[in-house]
């Protein structure tokens, strides 16, 4: 019986990586079809072909498009997580209502919109659905999220950084579409305007745009 060596430990590393790359590829595949044709519209095959794999690894990681779902939806908001996630002094700072951390909040957040416009996308797909997957990412993770935004929301009305409302239901939706929208909708953009809304130029001038109209 041999004993492991280095090398051993080496290969069953790099097979690890290996196949922790082929699944994120399988999922941000996932990501791009489910958000552009929806749940039903989706097939798993198309999803193989945008990850360059095999259909039947689909089968392998995940066992059900519905399975592929609900993984995609987790990595997307774990991935929302890690890009919005904030200190313990911005997180002082937002829920005392100062307004430069609330600017700073938004120009990130336009940010993570640009670079993911799956995010909304996806989201809207399954809105309009209104089945069993959207309660399951409601009760997982987007409840969450605005339970953790309506005190700094509170907190900037306070401070008179936003308008007074008795609550943050229609401040909240006004806030998040304005930044996302005009990525969500980036192909019309490109027809209309003629405007790449990848462009850093483009983003920062949305950002100043949202915090202009939005802040007082």
């Amino acid at each position: 019986m041999s004993t492991p060596n280095k090398t051993d430990g080496q290969v069953i590393e790099l097979d690890t990586l290996n196949e922790s790359s082929q699944r994120e590829r399988v999922l941000a595949s996932a990501l791009e079809v489910f958000s552009r044709e929806g749940f039903e519209g989706a097939s798993t095959r198309q999803i193989a072909a945008g990850a360059d794999c095999n259909h039947a690894m689909i089968r392998y990681y995940f066992g059900s498009k519905d399975e592929l779902w609900r993984a995609a939806v987790s990595f997307l908001f774990e991935r929302s997580d890690r890009e919005l996630s904030v200190d313990d002094a911005m997180r002082t700072a937002l829920l005392t209502g100062e307004r430069k951390a609330f600017e700073d909040w938004i120009r990130r957040y336009v940010g993570y919109c640009a670079r993911h416009p799956d995010h909304a996308r996806i989201m809207v797909q399954a809105s309009i659905r209104d089945d069993e997957r959207l309660a399951w990412a409601a009760g997982e993770y987007i409840k969450r999220q605005h339970s953790e935004m309506r005190p700094v929301l509170f907190a900037m009305m306070d401070k008179g950084v936003l308008p007074r409302f008795e609550t943050t239901l229609h401040a909240g939706y006004i806030l998040v579409a304005a930044c996302q929208m005009l990525f969500t909708l980036a192909p019309e953009v490109r027809l209309l305007h003629g405007v790449d809304v990848t462009d850093p130029e483009v983003i920062a001038r949305h950002a100043d745009t949202v915090i202009a109209m939005m802040l007082r």
